[in-house]
């Protein structure tokens, strides 16, 4: 088995009004390197693609194929904002608040 979880990082924000309604925007990081974003209508459905992109990416890490990345799931809860471990089928991953280049220099 894993010794260590593999680590993504996320932003999940949310898009100011427009003409299409309200909008929230997530992307999917490993380290430095964008693997995935995208937009969605709720908060919701914008969470459960960031699990799905992050299923296939811990697959793809592993050298697999990710047979239904769409049943990733959490144990508990996932808010945005929050760290948590994602169980992928056979794979485990964390999945982490992205901190900003700004936000770390200051600290």
């Amino acid at each position: 088995m894993q010794d260590e979880l593999p680590t993504f990082s996320y932003t999940l924000e949310p898009l100011p009004p427009s003409r299409l309604g309200r909008r929230w925007r997530w992307s999917l990081y490993r380290g430095e390197r964008l693997l995935a974003a995208g937009w969605h209508y709720g908060q919701r459905q914008a969470i459960g693609a960031l699990r799905t992109a992050t299923s296939r990416a811990a697959h793809e890490l592993a050298g697999l194929t990710a047979l239904r990345p769409e049943r990733a799931a959490t144990e508990g809860r996932f808010i945005a904002g929050a760290t948590v471990q994602l169980d992928c089928g056979a794979l485990r991953c964390v999945l982490a608040p992205r901190v900003e280049a700004a936000e770390s220099s200051a600290a």
